[in-house]
């Protein structure tokens, strides 16, 4: 008798749990493109249907329906604490809170989050990548280079945020090669992109060993785990402020990665000790590309040949204007330094760094080849240190 009790019992919670499930399935998806994403966000109690049983797929989803269905996907505890001032008294505000305490999202400059406003396509697009771990420039990837979509300019607020997310092939374009950034989100758009983001997973650790024949790399995390994880040859690959194969990544260097469900690494930025090749990427960037990495290098070896045509000239002129003759420029620029006191030296650091934009310490440490003088101002974070000085002079177009 008490084990058929039990069976009806158990037969009962079953028909009342499938009975819950297909109660919360919308009434208004039936054959639309995303149905399969938002059936599987309703069920898993991401996102919700509205009270008259419809999910409304085409209509805007708003920024705190958005921010409150990225909390449950996390699993993120609940924050009571009141960030931002027009959160109080909106539905599961505390999730919303939550994004907020842990730098995945942020409010308006007057302390606002403004919940019932529609997320563009751009703002969800980085509140993903942020919530994905990528909530600083140490774990970013700067894609400069790559330019999937024709109305993303290298300095959109967005940029970056948008071409990760491409490339992890969570969004892509809306029509051929446009993104359209400022467009509104919908809900059926917003469901596609929880789903695909809730194949990815991401966390720090070092790489220990990278199997070119196999297209393995493996890392250990900082929690104790190994994983061995795929790896395909559009992988996203950085160290510190440079694009790198996988196999320059130093033993000592902490990574960050990007993963899918399949064990595919999609993402790995490594930080760690700055380099001679870091610091030439990063002096040629201040240029603006004028002077390339390979340039720099053999700047401070005293060969002022690799200088641009345009950049060498402009030097030469601006030598002359400071007073010196044709014969001490010709044997500045030919580096012939028996022929010249320490004057015309530092005359010559002056107009390269007058054209290229570069501090004037990096340029004397350059033409002497002290690339430890160099490091000096970089200490950890060379970007930071390096853009801080630049100067505001015109290059040479």
């Amino acid at each position: 008798m008490f084990k058929h009790l039990k069976q009806l019992a158990l037969i009962l919670i079953i028909v009342f749990s499938l009975q819950t499930v297909l109660a919360a399935e919308p009434v208004d998806i039936s054959n639309h493109w995303a149905q399969d994403y938002i059936l599987n966000l309703v069920n898993n109690e991401v996102m919700e249907t509205y009270t008259d049983g419809t999910f409304k797929p085409d209509q805007n989803i708003s920024r705190g329906e958005f921010a409150v269905s990225l909390a449950r996907q996390l699993s993120l505890l609940p924050d009571n604490n009141t960030h931002l001032k027009d959160l109080a008294g909106y539905p599961e505000h505390n999730l919303i809170n939550a994004l907020i305490r842990d730098g995945i999202i942020t409010g308006y400059p007057d302390e606002t989050f403004r919940p019932d406003a529609p997320i563009t396509r751009a703002e969800m697009v980085t509140i993903m990548i942020k919530a994905l771990g990528v909530t600083d420039k140490q774990v970013l990837i700067n894609l400069e280079q790559y330019q999937p979509f024709d109305d993303i300019s290298n300095d959109y607020w967005a940029s970056d945020y948008i071409k990760i997310a491409e490339k992890l092939q969570l969004v892509q374009g809306t029509d051929g090669k446009h993104f359209s950034p400022k467009e509104n989100t919908s809900r059926a758009e917003a469901a596609k992109c929880l789903s695909k983001m809730a194949n990815l997973s991401a966390g720090t650790g070092y790489l220990t060993d990278v199997y070119p024949t196999s297209q393995k790399v493996s890392i250990n995390f900082l929690d104790g785990q190994r994983e061995i994880y795929d790896y395909s040859d559009d992988i996203l690959v950085a160290r510190n402020n440079r694009n790198i194969p996988l196999e320059e990544i130093l033993e000592t260097d902490k990574v960050f990665v990007i993963a899918d469900h399949n064990d595919n690494v999609k993402y790995v930025k490594a930080y760690g000790m700055v380099t001679q090749e870091d610091l030439a990427a990063e002096i040629s960037a201040i240029t603006n590309g004028v002077i390339n990495t390979d340039e720099v290098e053999e700047i401070s070896n005293g060969n002022l040949e690799f200088l641009r045509p345009k950049v060498r000239t402009a030097v030469k002129d601006q030598l002359i204007n400071q007073g010196l003759s044709i014969g001490e420029v010709e044997a500045i620029m030919s580096t012939d330094w028996d022929q010249l006191e320490s004057l015309s030296r530092d005359r010559l650091s002056e107009a390269i760094a007058i054209q290229t934009g570069l501090p004037l310490d990096i340029t004397r440490s350059l033409l002497s080849g002290d690339w430890e003088k160099i490091k000096s101002y970089a200490q950890i974070e060379v970007v930071q240190r390096l853009v801080l000085e630049v100067l505001n002079s015109d290059f040479i177009s």
